[in-house]
């Protein structure tokens, strides 16, 4: 030390600085290992697993699996599976839109709470309870087809169960309460003022949401879709339990790929050709800074 001033010499704070970077990378070392552990071994192994490397250099052999994705079996599972997950992303952003511009704009603030917790109920649910809640309901003999059997609506059951139908419903049912949160942040922030001004000046209401809702929400909206859209695309349990043998999607075939063919480079490949597709649409996302911002809320 220092008696004169009563400070630590610079070789002390120098010490005392390089301990403290120690402490820094040694706790910031801890959480990274277990990232790269937990995410990005288990990537490598399905890579190698995706290839057969003793064959190389016959890439007709190494690369068999990926070649085999693009057969009629499989190709056609991929894309629908894709398909859907646009389908039910946008189904879930056509009500997440009204219903959260009333929630943030017309519902009395004391009874904002209620309302979100209501609406993301299903967060709050196990995911497999939930979708075995829609088979009790729409199954020939569950709540829906007795009270229509008994109000006269229908002379006999309907086949609502393992249908595109009820894939649909169960997967806006599961998904849509990420959209309404994400959205509700943006309509929360939307001014109102702006709104007010657009009315004034003679716009009618598919105006004003055309340009003004629109363009200050688009970015919760494009961020909610990066939310759900590889999780509908890339769901399991909502398939096999609602959808049926007629309505697989890519999930399914790699599980039986991996459990009943035992072809593993197959299951891998398609493990990958599908991670590469929707890491392409969310690098394409978050090239926007507005998307990004809302996507750190996350």
């Amino acid at each position: 030390m220092n008696s004169d001033q009563g400070q630590p010499t610079e070789p002390a704070r120098t010490a005392a600085t390089s301990r403290n970077r120690l402490v820094d990378l040694l706790l910031g070392a801890a959480p990274l290992a277990l990232a790269i552990a937990l995410g990005v071994v288990p990537l490598g192994v399905l890579l190698l697993e995706s290839v057969e490397l003793g064959a190389y250099p016959d890439f007709g052999v190494v690369l068999a699996g990926y070649r085999a994705v693009g057969s009629s079996v499989y190709l056609p599972v991929l894309i629908r599976s894709l398909a859907v997950g646009i389908a039910v992303t946008v189904g879930c952003l056509l009500i997440a839109y009204p219903v959260t511009y009333w929630v943030a704009n017309h519902c009395p603030p004391p009874l904002r709470v209620a309302a979100l917790v209501t609406l993301t109920l299903p967060l709050w649910l196990n995911y497999v309870v939930l979708n075995y809640s829609w088979v009790w309901i729409l199954a020939r003999g569950g709540l829906l087809n007795t009270v229509l059997l008994e109000t006269g609506v229908v002379a006999e059951p309907l086949e609502l169960l393992f249908t595109e139908l009820s894939l649909a419903i169960g997967f806006v049912y599961i998904y849509l309460p990420y959209v309404i949160l994400t959205m509700y942040v943006s309509m929360e922030r939307l001014d109102r003022r702006l709104i007010e001004a657009a009315h004034d000046l003679g716009a009618g209401r598919i105006r004003v949401f055309r340009d003004v809702i629109l363009p200050e929400t688009l970015a919760g909206a494009i961020a909610g879709t990066l939310i759900v859209y590889a999780r509908i695309a890339g769901a399991f349990a909502t398939p096999e339990i609602l959808g049926g043998a007629g309505n697989q999607l890519i999930a399914q075939l790699i599980s039986d790929a991996y459990l009943q063919i035992l072809d593993y480079q197959l299951a891998a490949a398609l493990s990958y050709v599908f991670l590469s597709v929707v890491l392409l649409g969310l690098a394409v996302g978050v090239t926007q800074r507005d998307v990004r911002e809302e996507l750190k809320q996350w």
